[in-house]
């Protein structure tokens, strides 16, 4: 019963990918209206993957400033608001 409870809990406390997703693009969207919702999106992917493999933040800023021919200013609040929001 107590394990129920406790899963239960954690199910209800846990944020969702798609609600971590909406805020990551909620930010980033309109600031970056150059972008495409898919290009954002596929990216964040990428930064975490990036992250999860033990890859530096400034690489992964490097990646993102080359994949999406941004400056490194945006390249850093694309990396931080995906760290944030998705989690990474």
């Amino acid at each position: 019963m107590v394990v129920l409870v406790a899963l239960l809990m954690l199910t209800i406390a846990a944020p969702t990918a798609a609600a971590d997703q909406d805020d990551y693009l909620y930010r980033l969207a309109p600031k970056y209206r150059f972008l495409t919702t898919e290009q954002l999106i596929d990216v964040g992917r990428r930064i975490c993957y990036a992250n999860h493999s033990g890859r530096a933040s400034s690489e992964t800023i490097v990646m993102v400033m080359k994949d999406l021919g941004v400056s490194g200013a945006v390249a850093q609040d694309i990396v931080i608001t995906a760290n944030i929001d998705l989690g990474c």
